[in-house]
């Protein structure tokens, strides 16, 4: 009995054994084949424009590079270890040589139809020829010399990523252009045209399904808008209107529409009539009508002011007024701004914004129906898009601490920098000292460079104070931190 109990633990402990040589051989395997995938794929520099996976902008000023990890996802890793996850398909643009190269997975769209899916490194050279990519579910690459819309409203050259959502509204992203669209857009490059919406590319004369490539979950559906007949009499709109111009004082005197020869002008009130009789308006049920439409195109975010691009129809003058409700920060308080726009215009620019902040905005048209015989001024909300304005472009930098100094450089972009501003030194969030930074050399490719001497002490840091920006206060929350080392 004792010699058989003894071979079951000799076989059991063999068979432990043998399963924890097991483990250690899969641990040993699975080290060196993350080593494998960690190998860099590509070096970055502070020329590159790097985009993850949802298309965030990776910070490359300190330059780094790309690397592979074992689940097929990639990273950044800049030159002070600070890694930054890329997802599977990140895209690279040299703003020196205006070369894109985009990694991982993708789905390349050929003229013909075909799909041509890899996981190779691709580097397009410049951006002469057109290239097209599916790189995940609703999301795009195009690559060439001159892509726009439909609409001439949107140019933008090399490379552009279309992100859309599944109400069929895109974000079209690259180095110069930020702009979110919440209308049915088509972008023509070469030979090409992309409807974003529906995902369908055009070639010529041959229609591709992009759904067709790994499948969409995009829920796009076009809307149907019914015209509804407007008649109205002179005396019920101007009583109307002038309800409405209350509520626009501060920025209907800067409004000057185009006055036909038929309208009406009452006060500084510009009233448009249809001075047409009843059988005109009954002749017209046999006449084809003519469409309008109000649209809002696309939003294009910076550091301190918003463009909106937008399109009125409007042939018969039926519109009293086309607005833009804001929503957001302005000095510092969250409200609303209501804005008048031109009607024959296609742009308009909301300045005073705040950086790095976000804003909802609304398009809307006033115009008179008449519903069962009833005449109301009616207010429409057509488009709401929300966005954010971008962050603040700075590079604050310590070059060297030495006997006893610290030397620093502090740069900012020209589209966006302070008109005056100070750099101080706080010892244990005390401030000690400070110095003003001279806009020309801040805005410099060398930077505003200074230094301070250290007094004693245990956290360090320099930060910008007093910052302004047109002749505004504002609250930047620029510092860098450090210690000293024995």
């Amino acid at each position: 009995m004792k010699r058989e109990l003894n071979r079951k633990n000799k076989f059991f402990i063999s068979l432990f054994v043998v399963i924890i040589l097991a483990i250690i051989g899969i641990l040993v395997y699975s080290v060196k084949l993350t080593g494998y995938k960690n190998n860099s794929i590509y070096t970055i520099n502070d020329n590159h424009v790097l985009y993850a996976d949802d298309f965030s902008n990776i910070d490359t000023k300190n330059g780094g590079k790309i690397e592979k990890s074992w689940d097929n996802e990639y990273r950044f890793i800049s030159k002070d270890n600070v890694s930054y996850p890329l997802g599977t398909s990140p895209v690279v643009y040299d703003e020196s040589t205006s070369e894109v190269v985009v990694i991982g997975k993708k789905y390349q769209v050929l003229s013909d139809g075909s799909i041509n899916e890899n996981n190779d490194t691709f580097n397009a050279k410049d951006s002469l020829i057109p290239y097209f990519f599916k790189l995940q579910d609703r999301k795009y690459l195009i690559i060439y010399k001159e892509i726009v819309d439909t609409n001439k409203t949107i140019y933008t050259k090399n490379y552009l990523i279309v992100d859309i959502d599944k109400q069929g509204n895109a974000s079209l992203l690259n180095d110069s252009l930020n702009v979110k669209t919440i209308n049915p857009i088509k972008l023509i490059f070469d030979n090409y045209v992309f409807d974003v919406a529906n995902e369908k590319l055009t070639y010529k004369e041959s229609v591709i399904d992009l759904k067709q490539v790994i499948g969409s979950t995009n829920e796009y559906v076009p809307r149907e808008k019914k015209e509804v007949k407007n008649e109205y009499d002179s005396k019920e709109l101007l009583d109307s209107y002038n309800e409405l111009v209350k509520d626009f004082t501060q920025y209907s005197k800067n409004v000057n529409y185009a006055i036909a020869a038929n309208n009406q002008i009452s006060g500084n009130n510009t009233v448009i009539i249809n001075n047409g009789n009843n059988s005109n308006a009954e002749s017209a049920d046999n006449k084809t009508e003519i469409l309008k439409r109000v649209s809002l195109r696309g939003v294009v975010t910076s550091t301190a002011y918003i463009d909106v691009s937008y399109i009125v129809t409007d042939p018969e003058n039926k519109y009293q007024a086309v607005y833009l409700l804001v929503t957001g920060n302005f000095d510092n308080n969250i409200r609303t701004q209501k804005i008048v726009l031109d009607k024959y215009d296609t742009k308009y620019r909301i300045p005073g914004v705040a950086f790095n902040s976000e804003y909802t905005i609304s398009l809307g048209y006033i115009e008179i129906v008449i519903n069962e015989d009833e005449k109301n001024l009616v207010d429409n909300i057509e488009d709401v898009i929300n966005v954010r304005t971008k962050d603040i472009e700075y590079s604050l930098t310590i070059e060297k601490i030495a006997l006893g100094k610290v030397y620093f450089n502090y740069k900012m972009s020209s589209n966006y920098a302070f008109k005056t501003a100070d750099m101080a030194l706080f010892v244990d969030d005390s401030e000690e000292v400070s110095i003003p930074i001279n806009y020309n050399s801040m805005i410099s490719s060398k930077g505003f460079s200074g230094v301070f001497d250290l007094p004693n002490g245990n956290l360090y840091e320099l930060r910008v104070i007093n910052a302004n920006y047109n002749n505004k206060i504002v609250n930047a929350n620029i510092y860098k931190k450090f210690t000293l080392t024995n």
